[in-house]
């Protein structure tokens, strides 16, 4: 449907997700926004948006805007998607969705009150070959899920001051690469019962990186690792009862 989009937000995930909007499908982008008007007119520039905004408040108030993309660092989400629904608009939100549980629970009980719709940007759920996964696990071809395994490693060179590696922008392997298995394995399991982890801290005190395993009832597993240290297979796999499938890298791409 032609619906209307607002951007927030100027970096990279931003420009790909505009790109992605006007050449797959048919809404349209009204407008972005940002802190500084050279960047929001820059963007508008190179990715044809005609409204142009110097704060996120004006662009969240833009009456020619329904839906707002928050495209902001991670420390930032609950903050501009709470702003957004305030305002009256639909949200979706780039990966994470939040730091946490509270301010996840926040949002969402802001976006029930205002009657307003609201969304994790996690693509992977999305994409032809995970609606093909779900098409084999439901007919039972591979039996009763027991095992998942998921990784998701990049090399992210050491810079205490960009934002991977900055606490106070919500930064880490976790929130930043690490999400991609654990939506995963949420995916196909829901929410676990039990959750063991263990990591390594960078000098900051973020997450650089992290094992996880996830139990449901008396028998599945997933085990799920992220770094932001090595570039990993980044390859995930389904065992059941009666068959396996693999995804090559990255899996959730």
């Amino acid at each position: 449907p032609s619906v209307r989009w607002g951007i927030l937000g100027t970096g990279d995930a931003a420009h790909a997700f505009a790109a992605a909007l006007r050449s797959g499908t048919r809404p349209i982008l009204s407008a972005v926004g940002s802190r500084s008007f050279d960047r929001a007119d820059v963007f508008a520039h190179d990715l044809g948006v005609e409204g142009v905004h110097s704060s996120y408040q004006e662009l969240v108030n833009d009456p020619q805007v329904d839906v707002v993309y928050v495209a902001t660092p991670h420390s930032e989400h609950r903050e501009h998607a709470l702003m957004a629904i305030q305002a009256g608009k639909h949200v979706l939100v780039e990966k994470p969705f939040a730091r946490n549980l509270a301010e996840t629970t926040e949002v969402l009980e802001a976006a029930k009150a205002a009657g307003v719709f609201v969304m994790e940007g996690m693509w992977t759920r999305f994409l032809p070959h995970v609606a093909g996964l779900h098409d084999v696990i439901a007919r039972g071809d591979i039996g009763e899920i027991v095992n998942i395994t998921a990784d998701c490693g990049q090399y992210i060179s050491y810079d205490p001051s960009h934002r991977r590696y900055n606490p106070d922008l919500a930064g880490g392997a976790l929130l930043e690469l690490g999400v991609y298995p654990v939506a995963f394995a949420h995916d196909f399991l829901g929410v676990p019962d039990t959750i063991t982890a263990v990591g390594v801290l960078t000098p900051e005190g973020v997450d650089g990186q992290v094992s996880v395993v996830l139990s449901y009832g008396e028998q599945a597993q997933a085990v799920l690792s992220t770094t932001l240290w090595s570039i990993t297979p980044t390859v995930a796999s389904i065992s059941g009862t009666g068959g396996r499938i693999e995804i090559t890298g990255p899996f959730y791409t």
